[in-house]
């Protein structure tokens, strides 16, 4: 019988320990960009694209939110690419 892959809860993810400190993720999202490993996404609130000086302004979601420290999503999506070997951690 075929099983059925769940997709993790927001807890799960939450819970999930990473190799790399928060205090990096916007240097290494900054490299990211850089090397064109990663893009902005598309904003789903177009209004706060110029919101910059907030301090909750995040980069890759283009919108007030969190702080890039914060972000689950960025974590997994750097957690992906060494998986696939794009990057290279210590």
């Amino acid at each position: 019988m075929d099983t059925i892959k769940r997709c993790p809860t927001l807890e799960e993810l939450q819970e999930n320990k990473h190799p790399f400190l928060d205090s990096n993720l916007l240097g290494m999202f900054d490299d990211l960009l850089e090397k064109e490993i990663i893009q902005l996404l598309e904003p789903k609130r177009p209004e706060e694209i110029g919101c910059t000086v907030d301090p909750k302004y995040y980069w890759y979601h283009r919108r007030v939110s969190h702080p890039i420290e914060k972000c689950i999503m960025l974590k997994e999506h750097i957690m992906q690419f060494a998986k696939e070997g794009r990057i290279w951690m210590m």
